[in-house]
């Protein structure tokens, strides 16, 4: 009788490499299926990286003029100098800089005050949310840059009153989402359960309902944020936002333009550059986000 007895051999398959493979996971499940938002997140991290240590590599005073007067790209100077011999790398690292904490100043009160206001309206109602809201639809019943610029003329130009208007005109969006979240949220079952459990009302708005908005707030802030790069950009083109000497990518671009004829192509053409860089990649960043977080999207 013959007795035939299987064996198992241990899998020659190797183990996976945790360490080597968290980085694999982690783009998997973000932008394996969007590479442009790859690219867009690289390019925004490079631009970050230029903005925060930029200034420290810079070698040339980016206010102080020179009678080195519209020099060619160099050694010395790498993307040239300007018509008052400032040195236009310097002055582009600083303007990025400068704009990416003005933005991103503007956008974080925008969304700290718009989400209170938003949690609390879709909360409590009534006669409050009625108001909050009408003022709402009137502020977003104009183009948002004519809004802007209404304000910074009446505030003055500078950098304080353009983190001031950019907070006041993004509020209303914020309010809005934050409230329709409330809204839909706040009837569930897991906040009669809190309720039920004694939980005080700052208890259910704070630790059960604003957790459950970061996702939308997420999205919007991402794209919020080109959208103040841009606003920032425009104001300071015409002239009523950051005010020279202060270096301002829009700024930078307005100078330039008017010497192109003269063939000084860098003092216009590089800031620009890098200013649709930088919205187009936040721009890229939100969309991907966007895919992530909001499911309805994913479905589709």
């Amino acid at each position: 009788m013959n007795m035939h007895v299987e064996t198992s051999l241990p899998s020659l398959t190797p183990a996976p490499d945790r360490k080597a493979g968290w980085w694999r996971t982690a783009y998997a499940g973000w932008f394996g299926s969007d590479p442009l938002g790859l690219f867009g997140a690289v390019m925004l991290a490079l631009l970050i990286l230029m903005a925060v240590f930029g200034p420290a590599f810079v070698t040339h005073d980016p206010i102080r003029t020179t009678p080195q007067t519209l020099l060619l790209p160099s050694s010395e100077h790498w993307l040239g100098t300007d018509h008052f011999g400032r040195d236009v790398f310097s002055r582009m690292i600083t303007s990025l800089r400068i704009d990416f904490i003005v933005a991103g100043l503007g956008v974080s009160g925008a969304i700290l005050i718009g989400s209170l206001l938003g949690l609390v309206c879709g909360y409590v109602g009534g006669w409050f949310d009625d108001l909050v809201m009408r003022f709402v639809d009137i502020i977003q019943s104009f183009p948002l840059l004519l809004v802007a610029m209404v304000l910074v003329l009446a505030l003055g130009p500078g950098v304080t009153s353009i983190v001031i208007v950019t907070v006041l005109i993004n509020i209303p969006t914020y309010a809005r989402v934050i409230r329709g979240q409330t809204l839909s949220k706040k009837r569930l079952e897991y906040i009669d359960a809190a309720r039920c459990s004694g939980a005080s009302e700052a208890s259910i708005l704070f630790r059960h309902l604003m957790p459950n908005t970061l996702s939308p707030i997420i999205v919007h802030g991402s794209l919020n944020l080109a959208a103040a790069v841009g606003n920032v950009a425009v104001l300071s083109f015409l002239g009523i936002g950051i005010r020279p000497p202060v270096p301002d990518l829009g700024v930078m671009v307005a100078e330039g333009t008017n010497y192109l004829v003269q063939g000084a192509w860098w003092m216009s053409i590089c800031p620009g550059l890098v200013l649709a860089a930088t919205i187009f990649s936040l721009n890229l960043v939100g969309d991907c986000l966007e895919g992530r977080l909001d499911p309805h999207r994913s479905e589709r």
